[in-house]
């Protein structure tokens, strides 16, 4: 009898040193760490010299483009095969890809130079036109076992006051990257962005040329 009780009141200090020894191990296995990637700086050239007369008095708002599902976020979607939709592993945008976008876009037509005032939907301001739209693509699709960076944008231009449409138009632009590397992938969606800047650009102007 003295036995067993002495074998229970050390029960509790069993317990304890079993948890103690537990609480140093790792049950499961730790995360790969998590790369974040911003666009490359846009690479377009200035189109007119600072100040020139030849900008446009225009005050343009862009606001962040609808989207839905995995470009919503800050996932690097990827259709690997047969319109699987899936995302690049361990990576991330820095920001959720509407923001991404617009931001882009507003550093891209400020570096072109050609509009007197650019400006974004976090901005309170007076503006003579707004561009929004449906970021319908914004994803590498593989070809042939290559991949293709693919960017489908409806814009919409906006009068801010009637709040009516005044021109839409779908631009739909591919890149294919250097390799099918993360990094190349992102190379290369600049390269398609810095494409659309242009076009959507150039389409403002002729359909807003007074």
């Amino acid at each position: 009898m003295m036995t067993m009780r002495r074998l229970w009141a050390h029960m509790p200090m069993i317990g304890l040193s079993v948890v103690l020894a537990l609480s140093g191990c790792t049950l499961l296995p730790s995360s790969p760490p998590v790369t974040f990637y911003r666009l490359p700086p846009p690479a377009l050239a200035p189109s007119v010299a600072p100040g020139s007369a030849e900008r446009v008095d225009l005050t343009l708002r862009i606001i962040r483009p609808e989207t839905s599902g995995l470009l919503a976020g800050t996932r690097i979607a990827v259709v690997p095969q047969d319109n699987q939709l899936s995302v690049y592993q361990n990576v991330r945008w820095v920001s959720p890809l509407p923001v991404l976008w617009r931001d882009q876009l507003i550093e891209s037509f400020q570096k072109d130079g050609r509009l007197r005032h650019v400006g974004s939907d976090a901005d309170n301001l007076r503006v003579d036109v707004e561009l929004g739209g449906v970021l319908r693509a914004f994803q590498s699709e593989y070809r042939q076992g290559r991949p293709l960076v693919i960017i489908r944008f409806d814009a919409r231009l906006i009068d801010p006051y009637r709040r009516t449409i005044l021109a839409s138009r779908r631009f739909d632009v591919s890149e294919i990257p250097q390799g099918p590397e993360v990094p190349a992938v992102v190379a290369a969606f600049g390269v398609a962005h810095d494409r659309l800047a242009r076009e959507l650009l150039d389409w403002l102007l002729v359909t807003r040329r007074p």
